[in-house]
């Protein structure tokens, strides 16, 4: 694999990463995760139904159960970052719970444990043959059944849109006014609404490198298409003026180029006329 392909990889990884932290404050995961969570401790496998009472059953699986879920939906999210788009997603379920299988099977024999229940002969190694399938076919269920994978994918097709425009919501349109960095995500204005987006400044900037747009700003990326004047107030520096009646901070040092960007503006409108 050559070095931009690695670089491209990693990058595709951090960004996962970045995602998951975000994705952590959705309430929506915690509550499928508690319901799962609640659902084992009532059936009670691996024993737990004849030798713990259901509070102590809540706790152990607790225990066990959201670190593990957590853990295998983070190896799904970076094996899917990673991996190609054509692979098969069970193919990626599995690998990921390959992956997870000692840590889990870790978390398991360190909860019966904790529990004070016995370990097989062989200790926390004799938990592999029953852990390891049930890992395996939780992570490859996972895969399957998380929107935000399919939605990646598709994305990362050939032919279909990539980055900023395959993060956009079909509801916002395609017609970017401006784009502004706000620490990890940008917030992208259109016609129709704005929305932030996870992903850096300098990501976006590329993925609009078909537009006529330029960074006027180190926060701010905006389409030539939809300003309207560049204006000197009284009191301030000099702002920007769009279409939908945004103004932006425009540094003294990016006057000249915004100038130019306009004048080029004027002249192919000119030229089309």
């Amino acid at each position: 694999m050559k070095q931009p392909e690695i670089r491209a990889k990693l990058q595709a990884g951090h960004l996962a990463l970045r995602e998951m932290a975000g994705a952590m404050r959705d309430r929506r995961l915690w509550a499928v995760i508690l319901a799962v969570l609640l659902l084992v401790a009532l059936a009670g496998p691996f024993y737990t139904l004849d030798k713990l009472a259901l509070p102590a059953r809540i706790a152990y699986w607790g225990f066990v159960g959201i670190p593990g879920a957590l853990m295998i939906w983070a190896l799904n999210r970076l094996i899917e970052a990673i991996c190609p788009p054509h692979w098969p997603r069970a193919g990626i379920g599995a690998m990921a719970g390959a992956l997870g299988i000692l840590p889990v099977t870790g978390l398991v024999g360190l909860g019966m444990w904790i529990a004070g229940l016995d370990l097989p002969p062989s200790g926390v190694f004799g938990l592999l043959p029953y852990v390891a399938p049930t890992t395996i076919g939780i992570s490859v269920l996972v895969q399957l059944v998380m929107p935000e994978a399919e939605r990646a994918r598709r994305a990362a097709a050939p032919g279909a849109a990539t980055g900023l425009f395959a993060r956009l919501p079909p509801d916002l349109g395609r017609d970017i006014i401006a784009v502004q960095a706000q620490d990890h995500y940008v917030k992208v204005f259109t016609p129709l609404g704005n929305r932030l987006v996870l992903m850096r400044m300098s990501d976006a900037s590329d993925d609009l490198g078909g537009l006529n747009g330029m960074q006027i700003h180190r926060s701010w990326w905006v389409n030539i298409g939809h300003v309207t004047g560049l204006e000197k107030p009284p009191q301030g520096g000099p702002r920007l003026m769009l279409h939908n009646g945004m103004t932006l901070p425009v540094p003294r040092s990016r006057v000249a180029a915004v100038k130019r960007a306009l004048a080029e503006r004027q002249t192919f409108s000119t030229a089309k006329d």
